[in-house]
């Protein structure tokens, strides 16, 4: 499969010396949360990204031939206990999160256009208990997950006004169902 590696990104990548770094962008109930594993702020693409360094930990990202929803874990320790509750109200089931692979320059500057390596949704957190510290990992889902749910959508006018109050079309639908048509007579 090809990829569509920014021209800024690969000629680090060619020469000897990189800095490799990933982001990531993570929508909670309250806001969306930029962060990256390295130290301090980093601005990308008009957004503060905030530096976890080793309190944060991101799972290994597959890829493969198949169509299957390979997914991943995103990790975050050093969690105070007092607000335990206020960090799992926050989170939100299907959030969309993004992960990029970036190189960095001796400036701690963005090359280039960061790569997506993931998009997906949130679908679970795990809280890891501790004394002093929790750690709450993110269980992430890739869209293809979307593949193998049902499409609870009906071709009914209800169904239809539910999400498009004025449209008329399926006022018909329901009574094709008793209608009998003679083809060819």
């Amino acid at each position: 499969m090809s990829r569509n590696i920014d021209a800024g990104m690969l000629a680090p990548l060619l020469s000897n010396y990189i800095q490799p770094c990933f982001l990531a962008s993570i929508a909670f109930k309250s806001q969306t949360i930029h962060c990256w594993t390295g130290a301090g702020t980093l601005s990308y693409d008009g957004n503060n990204y905030l530096g976890v360094g080793d309190f944060g930990k991101l799972g290994q990202i597959f890829e493969g031939t198949d169509v299957y929803a390979y997914g991943t874990t995103i990790s975050l320790s050093g969690i105070d206990p007092n607000i335990l509750t206020e960090c799992l109200t926050d989170i939100q089931l299907g959030a969309p999160v993004t992960i990029y692979f970036a190189l960095l320059n001796t400036a701690g500057e963005i090359l280039g256009v960061p790569y997506p390596l993931f998009v997906g949704t949130v679908d679970k957190p795990t809280v890891t208990p501790g004394v002093d510290e929790i750690g709450i990992t993110l269980t992430l889902e890739n869209r293809l997950a979307d593949l193998q749910r049902p499409n609870l959508r009906r071709y009914t006018s209800a169904d239809q006004r539910r999400f498009y109050p004025n449209d008329t079309g399926f006022n018909w639908v329901e009574m094709l169902n008793d209608l009998a048509l003679k083809w060819n007579a």
